[in-house]
């Protein structure tokens, strides 16, 4: 692979309102586009995004990966791999948002190269519908049941309400509406984000049990805990917040103690990895949902080629654009009826980005 330039820019997109989950509170994103130049004028664009309260890194610190890696990929040809980081950078890790970053612009760049580790990978993509789940956040009881019936009367499928109030009963009152006032089709699915310890999430479980909950993310802080729940709970829990690398992932998939783990790319970093791990978790049925960390269109672009990798029928966690107030990039892959079509030719999509 030949690289001519390397550039970036900045850019925030503010929420429409607070998201609010029982750990977090955001109100805007922060990040890098990166835009990869070959020799011959073709561009790999990616972003670079890190979500305070889940990644490790900070804004500064991104930058200044992404600065380091420019002067490392000054040196010349290299060969795509999943090897790259040992070749590029054997001294220092990349931090995983502006691996994430670099891999999606490189990514991009090699199937426009017709590289052949990029195109055996996109060669390999469905071209096919992927379902994804609406989101909602800890509103009041109205609100959250107003969004419901709104989603399902968008087309939702699958509806994940974050759950872990103050007072467990205001909860579970808004799980029974929604249950008593939408019918049994609907996937619901809830995420706590570790608001509970162990035996409390054990008592909250039992009384959740009659209302056909699909999962349960993070219903406690600790992988420890909840590899423990995981046996007595009547619900089926999934991982999110304990899987913060690659190694993580690997390691949950092999062990095959969740039947779902929720991988957010953004916080995990690798592309080219998930890839590879994509394929693991297929042999051993365990079912990988792809989540978005509020990434703009360009970021849930290179999710959407992720999840279209998947061959399980469940819901993905990248419905998130209404939550992001005018972005500057348009979405090429909209959201209808609850679902994202995938193109395998209409990806990498073209994004214009002024530098």
């Amino acid at each position: 692979m030949n690289i001519k330039e390397i550039k970036y820019k900045p850019f925030k997109v503010s929420f429409k309102k607070p998201f609010i989950s029982s750990a977090h509170n955001i109100i805007e994103r922060n990040g890098f586009y990166l835009v990869i130049t070959d020799k011959q004028g073709n561009e790999g664009i990616g972003e670079i995004s890190p979500l305070p309260g889940l990644s490790n890194e900070n804004i500064i610190q991104t930058e200044e990966d992404i600065n380091s890696l420019i002067k490392l990929f000054s040196v010349g040809e290299f060969e795509l791999s999943n090897k790259l980081w040992n070749n590029i950078s054997p001294d220092r890790i990349i931090v995983p948002s502006v691996r994430f970053g670099f891999e999606q612009a490189l990514f991009s760049l090699a199937v426009k190269q017709k590289d052949g580790f990029a195109t055996q990978a996109h060669n390999s993509a469905n071209n096919c519908v992927v379902e994804v789940n609406s989101v909602i956040t800890l509103d009041d009881e109205c609100e959250v049941i107003n969004r419901v019936n709104t989603d399902i009367s968008s087309g939702y499928k699958t509806i994940k309400l974050k759950v872990g109030r103050n007072n467990f009963n205001d909860d579970l009152r808004i799980i029974e509406l929604v249950r008593k006032n939408f019918p049994e089709e609907i996937n619901l699915r809830l995420d706590a984000n570790g608001a509970w310890d162990i035996d409390t999430a054990y008592n909250y479980l039992q009384q959740l049990s009659p209302y056909n909950i699909q999962f349960i993310e993070d219903p406690c802080s600790h992988a420890d805990c909840m590899t423990k729940l995981s046996k007595l709970s009547p619900i089926p829990i999934a991982l999110d917040f304990p899987i913060t690398s690659m190694d993580d992932l690997e390691m949950y998939i092999v062990n095959r103690t969740f039947k779902y783990l929720v991988v957010k790319p953004m916080i995990t970093g690798s592309v080219f990895k998930l890839i590879e791990m994509i394929k693991l978790a297929e042999t051993k049925n365990v079912n990988l949902i792809i989540s978005s960390a509020f990434e703009t269109a360009v970021g849930r672009s290179m999710l959407l080629f992720l999840a279209s990798l998947t061959k399980h029928h469940y819901a993905h966690g990248l419905a998130v654009s209404e939550y992001l107030l005018n972005e500057i990039i348009d979405d090429p892959f909209c959201i209808y009826n609850g679902r994202i079509k995938f193109d395998n030719k209409l990806f990498p999509p073209k994004f214009e980005i002024e530098l």
